[in-house]
């Protein structure tokens, strides 16, 4: 009999039968407390940019200023399919999963010089399936047996902040957020009913935990030409807690995260070309939680990209988008620290903008990428759709 613990005991499980998930939104979701997800827009994606600094953003849930400049109020959400398959020594999987990373909300307070911020942005996710051929023994006889293994769920973090502008140029922000999410794991194990010689019901087992935590952001922005915008953010996070709920056995386990630090800036090249360039530092390889040679040695990610305005007319504009990212991993395979990093195009239909604000808009991204590590070979497309209203 299985006893249903946490991720680490299973992702070891697997490991031990020699099997890869045969699906999943990525292998590395197996691993400790999942995938990392970045709550990102479209714009920012398409433009290889890491969700800070890009001049005229009007939301974001890694840029406490983003939003500062929006003159009404403004809602946003966006979508991300995703088609990837991947290797892992012999063994082979495929994703393709739809998720929401960003839904946002600005809104201006102008007696109070500043703006309310409020997102809720994917941080983590684990959902993955694998399937085990295996062999039991029951009453002396071997019996072919498929064991299925089954994770759904994850974690985002559900934002707060204030915005307050100084002048014309310079912006300050706070951010509070909280961890929210859930993570369902189950485990069946089916035998061959012609070598039982009847039918017997599988064995079935699964458990259920629930994520908590808490972050602080705070960050500014400046633009100390009207040819450069920089911007740079700070966020402490208290331990991701992970706690077994009701009917599941085993304790709950518990994860630091590192402070993490961004920074990034937009330059014009001309009126209708813009240079943005991000920079993100976050040290994994002393978070508490994660098994000796799991955490990743890698903490740098950054991205750059150029944005320009194929299309003008008054009140209207098509951007065209193209960039590079690359992101580190919190973790290791093999002792290899693993590393995402994408090609990124995108385009824009701006239906409303005046003196560079827009007031509707449809942005597009798409991304050709990878996740290497060690035996890992991890190839994915994946498109990103936002669209924002302001003026409500």
């Amino acid at each position: 009999m299985i006893q249903r613990r946490f991720m680490g005991p299973l992702a070891l499980l697997l490991t031990l039968a020699g099997a890869a998930p045969a699906t999943a939104q990525s292998f590395i979701g197996v691993q400790a407390f999942g995938l990392p997800i970045e709550p990102l827009e479209a714009r920012s994606i398409g433009a290889g940019n890491l969700g800070i600094g890009l001049r005229g953003l009007e939301m974001s849930a890694l840029d406490p200023t983003a939003g500062a400049w929006v003159p009404a109020p403004t809602v946003g959400v966006s979508m991300q399919p995703t088609w990837g398959d991947f290797t892992l020594g012999t063994e082979a999987g495929s994703s393709n999963w739809t998720r929401f990373p960003l839904v946002a909300i600005v809104y201006p307070v102008v007696s109070l010089g500043g703006t309310v911020t409020l997102s809720l942005g994917e941080a983590l996710e684990q959902r993955w399936v694998a399937e085990v051929e295996s062999v039991s023994e029951l009453g002396g006889v071997s019996v072919p047996a498929t064991d299925r293994f089954e994770s759904e769920g994850g974690s985002s973090v559900a934002r707060l902040g204030w915005i307050h502008r100084f002048g014309t140029r310079l912006a300050v922000g706070a951010v509070v957020g909280a961890y929210v999410g859930r993570l369902d794991q189950s485990f069946s194990r089916t035998l061959d009913s012609l070598a039982v010689g009847g039918n017997i019901q599988p064995f079935v087992d699964g458990g259920a935990w629930r994520y908590s935590g808490k972050t602080l952001t705070l960050g500014a922005s400046a633009d100390p030409s009207d040819l450069l915008h920089v911007a740079g953010a700070v966020e402490w996070s208290t331990d991701l807690e992970a706690t077994p709920q009701e009917g599941t056995s085993g304790e709950g386990r518990s994860f630091g995260v590192p402070m993490k630090l961004s920074a990034g800036a937009t330059g014009t090249l001309t009126p209708r070309l813009h240079l943005n360039a991000s920079v993100r530092m976050q040290d994994w390889s002393g978070a508490d939680g994660l098994a000796n040679g799991e955490a990743s040695d890698q903490s740098l990610s950054y991205g750059v990209g150029l944005e320009w305005r194929a299309l003008q007319r008054e009140t209207r504009s098509v951007p065209l988008r193209f960039g590079y990212r690359s992101v580190g991993l919190p973790y290791k395979m093999d002792g290899t620290d693993m590393t995402e990093s994408a090609i990124t195009m995108g385009l824009g239909l701006n239906f409303l903008e005046t003196d560079g604000l827009r007031f509707g808009w449809l942005d597009v991204a798409m991304e050709r990428g990878s996740r290497t590590g060690a035996s890992l070979d991890e190839t994915f497309w994946r498109a990103t759709f936002s669209l924002g209203i302001s003026g409500f």
